[in-house]
């Protein structure tokens, strides 16, 4: 593709990828739940102590919370303003993957390198159901870019901004991303034999300056944690912030020795990164499989200067992959933050090839069976105008492919694929915010409450993450009737159907019943082919 189209296409990308800040759901457990520490922290101006459902919470850094409460302050507390800043840290991470791919080969492979990016399942669904992960793109990928800079050329600038970014990743998630953001350049050294570069002072210099970044991460634990040893965390009191921070949050983590840690690790866990991977780097998996072996099989046989670039690229990709598979603590969005290194891998291979490759024909079945299916699919679970809009994108899909058909390879293997995958991706978001949003009891007893005088709202036993994120009244949960009596009236209580025999007991006077009908996304998706097992699987709420 020219170089202008290839732009254009990126640049619809990322407008697909903005698709999901239209809707004013949030489905995962996740996201209404780092919504509403970020709430808490605008609600009481408290910038130091992260609080979720009453209790002092101890489990990621501050940093995301502090641009997620900032962007509340600027737009609001709402969906749109929670996506926003780990959005915008995914183009940034978007924006270094163009330029890391360029320092390492030429702007045609950056392009296609952030073609691939943009156009990367997980990387598109996180954009929108955003995690730690999300904010860590815009992190590691500068500070990688950086240090490899440093590397060659010492210079101030490059260590500032290398330290700045490895300073805002420990800030999102903790120590081990310091590995990922090094394990690339230290393979590079060590093929050398470099190895003096592991204690050399422009190195110890560099880390040290890291942690003078991250400076207001450990104070803010300290003075939560630390100053206040009273505090129940975990279950116990002497809770220190700032050695779960550097010990706990990461090693325990891997080591299942921190009170973080998975008490049931998956059957085979050493390969759930695998299988993940296959998903989530979809459409451009089989890509990535032809460009691994074709850089694996010719490795000996090219130049120096080459084998170092693979060396960083494979580095950077597989210690994180291998640090992943053996942590007994596993979710498919750890993947995200090796995804901008295999995109740099495809594409540098992509621009190498022949247009006669037999991945062509592979990437184009694979795009028509992506739409295919998205068809199939949403003529079953989806109803009413959504199938049309769905339809439409099918059939608009398929005309602009059609119009395509006589183009090249070259240019086919980049259109087909994004286009098949923009459809899935509009399907996803319209899912969920058009159809699941329909059944998210949180979400529309928010939307009733918000109507309604500003009382207190009471959780009880009902466990709505969705409600307290949505809710613009104050928020409490209780797991205790009788601490409920305590509370001044009116207020609102929002518990389950089977509790208000009990709570009718306790207060007679209840002047207002409402009735929400509501299901997890879990549910919602196993029963969707099916309207009248629906609405069987249905839970009630009462307000």
């Amino acid at each position: 593709m020219k170089t202008q189209q290839l732009k254009w296409l990126i640049f619809i990308m990322i407008i697909i990828n903005a698709f999901g800040m239209l809707f004013p759901g949030l489905s995962s457990t996740f996201t209404p739940w780092y919504g509403s520490i970020a709430k808490h922290i605008i609600v009481n101006n408290d910038w130091v102590n992260l609080t979720f459902a009453g209790q002092d919470w101890l489990d990621k850094p501050h940093l995301p919370f502090w641009l997620t409460a900032f962007s509340f302050k600027v737009f609001g507390i709402n969906t749109f303003a929670y996506i926003l800043p780990g959005f915008l840290f995914n183009l940034i991470g978007m924006y270094y993957t163009y330029l890391l791919a360029q320092e390492l080969y030429d702007t045609d492979t950056a392009l296609i390198s952030t073609l691939i990016y943009v156009s990367a399942f997980h990387i598109m669904t996180s954009n929108i159901d955003v995690r730690a992960e999300a904010f860590l793109l815009g992190q590691i990928i500068p500070a990688c870019y950086y240090w490899l800079l440093y590397d060659k050329n010492g210079t101030i600038k490059n260590l500032v901004l290398g330290a700045f970014f490895t300073g805002l990743a420990l800030m999102t998630k903790g120590l081990f991303v310091i590995i990922t953001i090094m394990s690339g350049i230290s393979c590079v050294w060590i093929y050398r034999r470099q190895f003096i570069n592991f204690i050399r002072p422009k190195w110890l210099i560099a880390l040290a300056l890291c942690f003078i970044f991250a400076i207001p991460e450990i104070l803010a634990l300290y003075l939560q944690f630390d100053l206040h040893p009273e505090k129940i965390v975990f279950g116990k009191t002497n809770v220190s912030g700032v050695k779960f921070f550097f010990w706990d949050s990461q090693f325990g983590r891997f080591f299942s020795t921190g009170p973080i840690a998975s008490t049931n690790p998956p059957p085979l866990h050493q390969l759930f990164f695998v299988h993940t991977f296959l998903w989530a780097f979809l459409p451009w998996t089989p890509v990535f499989l032809a460009a691994l072996w074709a850089t694996l099989t010719k490795f000996k046989n090219t130049i120096i200067i080459e084998r170092e670039k693979y060396i960083f690229l494979l580095g950077s990709f597989f210690i994180s992959f291998i640090l992943f598979s053996l942590s007994t603590l596993q979710v498919d969005h750890y993947t995200n933050i090796i995804i901008p290194f295999a995109a740099i891998l495809c594409a540098q291979w992509l621009v190498k090839q022949r247009a006669t490759h037999a991945i062509y024909t592979i990437q184009k079945y694979l795009s028509y069976l992506l739409i295919g299916l998205v068809a199939i699919i949403s003529s079953l679970i989806l109803h009413q105008l959504i199938i049309i809009y769905c339809l439409s994108v099918v059939i608009i899909s398929i005309i602009i492919m059609f119009y395509f058909r006589k183009k090249s390879n070259r240019t086919k293997i980049l259109l087909y694929p994004t286009i098949a995958i923009a459809v899935v991706f509009i399907f996803f978001e319209l899912v969920n915010g058009l159809e699941y949003v329909k059944y998210d009891a949180g979400y529309k007893i928010a939307q009733y409450l918000n109507t309604k005088p500003a009382y207190l709202i009471i959780d009880y036993n009902a466990n709505l993450l969705s409600l307290e994120f949505h809710s613009k009244q104050n928020y409490e949960r209780e797991t205790n009737l009788n601490s409920i009596m305590q509370f001044n009236k009116p207020f609102y209580l929002v518990t389950k159907q089977n509790e208000l025999p009990f709570i009718l007991k306790q207060f007679p006077n209840v002047i207002q019943l409402q009735h929400i009908d509501g299901m997890t996304i879990k549910t919602f998706l196993a029963n969707s082919i099916h309207p009248e097992v629906l609405q069987k699987e249905l839970n009630n709420y009462v307000i």
